[in-house]
């Protein structure tokens, strides 16, 4: 069983800005994360399809406590518009206690 001072970290990207706001208000309003930080536009190197690729995107870094974090991806399976989009969870091993209380309070 996760410890209340336990959070995750999920890292994932999208193409363009306007996808990154609309995961991001869709996981806060349906409590599955605590905060939601977007970064970019980022330079993403990749092979798909058998050719190297490389494109803008957007990265967001989601925070949400331990318990959710299969409830996130799933929400995350469901929103996002790739085929197979990137859903990278970090446990975390070092956190402030009141910025864990705060976030288990967003997610519960």
């Amino acid at each position: 069983m996760p410890q209340p001072s336990e959070l995750r970290v999920c890292l994932t990207t999208v193409a363009d800005q306007q996808q990154a706001r609309t995961i991001a208000q869709a996981l806060l309003e349906r409590r599955v994360a605590a905060c939601v930080q977007i970064d970019g536009p980022i330079e993403s190197h990749y092979c798909w399809d058998g050719r190297v690729c490389c494109e803008p995107e957007y990265r967001l870094v989601i925070k949400t406590a331990a318990g959710q974090q299969e409830r996130l991806k799933q929400t995350l399976r469901e929103l996002h518009p790739y085929d197979v989009p990137q859903i990278v969870i970090l446990q975390s091993i070092d956190v402030d206690p009141d910025y864990a209380s705060w976030v288990n309070d967003q997610t519960s």
